[in-house]
């Protein structure tokens, strides 16, 4: 029994340890971090052949990758929105598939050297009998390679 408690302990200290060390990093990277500019992608949806069982956050880089990801949705009065590659990247938080209306919405993004800060909220309705992957996703423009820099998505 005394060994089960140790390993317990030890597991919980290790977990703190490694937020203590996300939470140095955010606060490192919120230090200098200023507003920029961008685009909400609207009138996509994610593909159904995409593994949502767990919640995604990518960096997007590429059409190619884009499109293995998101689709453009059908809407009447609405085109969906354009990335320009060659100038912007694309940032995205996907959550679990579920059967709750879910609205992802993108409210500030924050760029310091190596570091982008997406802040986003997330509201939830009643079940349904459908299910949806809620997503926000937003096109920034380049400053430096995307794949280089340290994305933290902070719900609110």
């Amino acid at each position: 029994m005394k060994k089960f408690a140790f390993i317990l302990t030890l597991c919980a200290v290790v977990m703190l340890c490694c937020q203590c060390t996300t939470s140095k990093e955010l606060r490192k990277a919120k230090k200098g971090a200023k507003s920029v500019h961008y685009e909400w992608l609207q009138n996509y949806y994610v593909r159904n052949d995409v593994d949502c069982s767990k919640q995604q956050r990518l960096i997007i880089d590429n059409e190619r990758d884009f499109n293995a990801y998101f689709g453009p949705a059908a809407v009447m009065g609405g085109m969906p929105t354009d990335v320009n590659w060659d100038k912007q990247f694309v940032i995205a938080i996907l959550l679990p598939k579920t059967n709750k209306p879910t609205m992802v919405t993108p409210l500030d993004v924050k760029q310091s050297p190596g570091n982008v800060i997406f802040k986003y909220q997330v509201n939830r309705g009643n079940k349904t009998s459908y299910t949806l992957v809620p997503f926000a996703a937003v096109a920034l423009n380049r400053s430096a390679d995307p794949q280089q820099l340290q994305v933290f998505f902070i719900e609110k």
